[in-house]
């Protein structure tokens, strides 16, 4: 069969089903295609790590899972952002109203239709395109490099020699490197508003600049007199 879908960028796909009719049909279509198949989850268990490490460009989902509490496990703030296509055998009131819950999601009928599966995908693509995401590598506790994407940092905390990545999945990774050269992995919008901290202006929920104070992700952190200059830019937008 010809390719259907061109002239796009590169498009990363998560698979999250366990049917192995459904599975082949979906392979077959997204090679053809010219996608990017990331990776293959058919437990709920391995979902979380593959969304964090890959950063799909969309995620293909069995409805069917929800026993597993699939909905719940994707409709997380972390995971709404990711363009979603739930696919089952018997869609119900319950799986739309799910849906329209998740907010970037179609409903596709089993057996997957060719034509329906490609013209949903290149919906939510031309709705919402990727975007190439920026990462810092860190070293796990395995020795294994890992990708942490900037989208995904809330704040960034020097303490001795280290410097510490808090993510939104409230992980830490710790990086031996100064707090100043590591800044200059992050982009705009991470700004020091203290001699230890760096934070994601995406994550302030408020700022309280007569007590020199700002939240982010439920934390409270001290902005430092010299470095309140840096904050001028967004207050406006918080106030």
């Amino acid at each position: 069969m010809k390719k259907l879908i061109r002239n796009r960028q590169p498009v990363k796909v998560l698979v999250i089903e366990e049917d192995p009719s459904s599975l082949e049909i979906i392979k077959t279509l997204l090679n053809q295609n010219d996608f990017e198949l990331l990776a293959i989850a058919p437990a709920i268990g391995e979902i979380d790590l593959l969304l964090e490490t890959f950063q799909p460009n969309i995620i293909l989902v069995a409805l069917e899972l929800n026993s597993l509490g699939i909905f719940d496990f994707i409709a997380t703030p972390q995971y709404l952002s990711t363009p979603l296509i739930g696919m089952s055998h018997s869609l119900d009131d319950e799986m739309f109203d799910r849906c329209l819950e998740h907010g970037k999601c179609l409903l596709l009928g089993k057996p997957i239709n060719r034509y329906a599966f490609l013209s949903s995908i290149n919906l939510l693509l031309r709705i919402y395109p990727p975007v190439q995401h920026k990462y810092v590598e860190v070293i796990d506790k395995n020795q294994q490099v890992l990708k942490i994407h900037l989208a995904d940092i809330v704040y960034v905390e020097a303490e001795g020699n280290y410097t510490f990545i808090h993510t939104i999945q409230n992980k830490v990774y710790a990086r031996k490197k100064p707090l100043k050269n590591l800044k200059e992995e992050l982009d705009e919008k991470f700004i020091q508003i203290n001699k230890s901290h760096l934070i994601n202006i995406d994550f302030i929920q408020r700022l309280e600049l007569g007590k020199r104070l700002l939240v982010l992700n439920n934390k409270e952190i001290k902005i430092g007199r010299s470095f309140r200059s840096d904050l001028d830019t967004f207050i406006c937008p918080l106030s």
